[in-house]
């Protein structure tokens, strides 16, 4: 039986939410715009699970360490979000490799965001930063219809969709 592989997907629509506080009630921000990299690693423990008269080892899986590591483009804004959540645990992400429509990949969880690097410089580049995330809990899904009250965005609109329409009388935000 053949195996189907999908269609390649643009990195360009990307989407990356985290949360700047710690704890349930932390309120995920779009953060998709300061980054231009994700990349997600897993390392597991090697057990030697061998005992007396096996004829070769038995090694099983231990302790799974899983990370996300965002690169971006430095700016006041990025220092401004990134440098106070260094060191916080319990915080909460959103990471939508091919977008946050509707029925998207969603790879959500908490998280402790372990260091932040920022600003790093060079003569003849362009000034950027990084971010190490360990995941504390990993969720496989897809976007749902409509943005929950845990995530900021367009006023409970659906992903991608136009923001709600201001009051009478008041401009848009």
């Amino acid at each position: 039986m053949a195996i189907l592989t999908g269609n390649p997907v643009a990195g360009i629509h990307t989407y990356f939410g985290l949360a700047s506080t710690s704890g349930p009630l932390g309120v995920v921000d779009d953060v998709s715009d300061f980054l231009d990299s994700v990349e997600s690693s897993s390392d597991a423990d090697e057990l030697d699970a061998t005992t007396f008269r096996r004829p070769a080892k038995n090694i099983i899986a231990g302790f799974t360490t899983r990370s996300l590591t965002l690169g971006g483009k430095w700016s006041p804004e990025s220092e401004e979000f990134f440098a106070p959540v260094e060191g916080l645990s319990e915080v909460k992400y959103e990471y939508g490799p091919a977008g946050n429509e509707v029925g998207m990949p969603l790879i959500s969880g908490e998280c402790t965001v372990l260091s932040y690097s920022g600003p790093q410089a060079s003569v003849d580049g362009i000034t950027t930063f990084s971010v190490e995330l360990r995941l504390q809990t990993k969720t496989n899904s897809v976007f749902p219809v409509a943005l929950d009250a845990g995530r900021a965005g367009n006023g409970g609109a659906a992903p991608g969709a136009p923001a709600a329409p201001a009051a009478p009388g008041r401009a848009a935000a």
